[in-house]
């Protein structure tokens, strides 16, 4: 099958539309403070969490969100964020159908499912949410069990260079055992669970504060995060600012599920929400993105749109409600051509694709645009 753009244009266009923050996504914060504009965030997260993964291996499940977010595509290894230990996606991932790597790695939920009991099958439930799902070394994920973050101050039961496991705090009261991440993974646990705080903030009668627990949650809006909590976390997230892998990450869980982190994009929302800028009015335009930059002189794009999506069978493909005769390819998730020609006839049939994500681009006169097709 002859390509009609190369790989390597593929993976620009992916990462240039993609890269640019949505106009106006957070200019609904503005003017804001504190509980406020912590509901604000939630508000914002949560407006479409339809496009969720489902929970576990194979096509359109956890493992094939991690084949795009958490995998190092220069050597084609797992990025583990609990463990120094180097682990390759087996060739032919794809073809195999995203399977799971059993209890090697495992599906981590940087906050535990324990603390809140939720069923996976709930439209917009946090175990299914990649935003804070990561791939995780199968040992010290068991060993992190159900425990909170911390930093470890007494007997180290557990270590491999990177992850710790032990007595810690600071949390009064608690003398029991901690999770303690590396240094260079601290902001990125921390951004995660104001994440959470906030995504999930409406899960008041699901938070389990009983036990461990009740270290780092409470059952309410606001804060919602312990104080304890928040000082481990606002020291984290200040100390281990937000990094590239951050930054191409939320790029990729977005274009799956279609929401972001906000404390990655807008770290400093961290310490209006719960810091020492609490009681200070949040103005939008003082804060640029972290991934604003991408966005920087960005032409007008037209909007491509492709029905129905999802689809089996056939599809229409139009550009601003307009279709005509222009050139498309639709690609892989590993960025390889599945098929490709032009529209001159009415439907495109896609009958021969498999179920799964794909990315359309089409050539229309000198432009090129890209949107998401699932096929059922």
């Amino acid at each position: 099958m002859k390509t009609l753009f190369p790989i390597s244009f593929f993976l620009f266009l992916t990462l240039s539309v993609s890269g640019a923050i949505p106009k106006d996504y957070y200019s609904s914060l503005d003017g804001l403070t504190s509980a406020a504009l912590k509901t604000a965030v939630h508000v914002i997260i949560c407006q479409d969490t339809t496009s969720y993964l489902k929970y576990g291996s194979n096509t359109g499940h956890t493992w094939q969100g991690f084949y795009s977010t958490d995998r190092d595509t220069i050597n084609n290894t797992v990025i583990d964020m609990y463990s120094d230990s180097l682990r390759k996606f087996p060739d032919g991932y794809v073809a195999l159908g995203y399977p799971g790597f059993g209890s090697t790695i495992q599906i981590e939920h940087s906050v535990p499912k324990s603390w809140w009991g939720c069923d996976i099958t709930h439209p917009d439930c946090a175990a299914r949410d990649l935003n804070h799902l990561y791939p995780s070394d199968g040992k010290y994920n068991d060993y992190k069990s159900d425990n909170p973050l911390g930093e470890v101050t007494g007997t180290l039961a557990h270590t491999n260079g990177e992850t710790k496991i032990g007595i810690g705090g600071p949390y009064d009261g608690y003398t029991g055992t901690v999770f303690e991440p590396a240094d260079k993974y601290k902001g990125d646990f921390a951004r995660g669970y104001f994440y959470v705080a906030t995504a999930y903030q409406h899960y008041v009668d699901k938070w389990k504060v009983t036990t461990s627990q009740g270290i780092m949650m409470e059952a309410d809006t606001y804060p919602t995060l312990k104080p304890g909590a928040i000082q481990l976390l606002l020291k984290w997230s200040r100390q281990d600012p937000v990094s590239r892998k951050e930054l191409t990450r939320v790029e990729k869980v977005y274009a799956i599920q279609k929401n972001r982190n906000p404390f990655i994009d807008h770290p400093e929302l961290a310490e209006y929400i719960w810091g020492n800028m609490k009681d200070s009015v949040y103005r939008v335009a003082a804060h640029p993105s972290a991934t604003a930059p991408t966005a920087v002189n960005r032409p007008t794009v037209r909007k491509l749109t492709i029905s129905p999506n999802p689809a089996k069978g056939q599809i229409h493909l139009s550009i601003d409600g307009n279709t005509g005769i222009f050139r498309y390819a639709i690609y892989s998730m590993t960025g390889s051509v599945v098929t490709s020609g032009d529209t001159a006839m009415p439907t495109i049939n896609v009958s021969c694709l498999k179920s799964g994500v794909y990315s359309c681009v089409v050539k229309a006169n000198s432009e090129n645009l890209v949107s998401k097709l699932i096929i059922l």
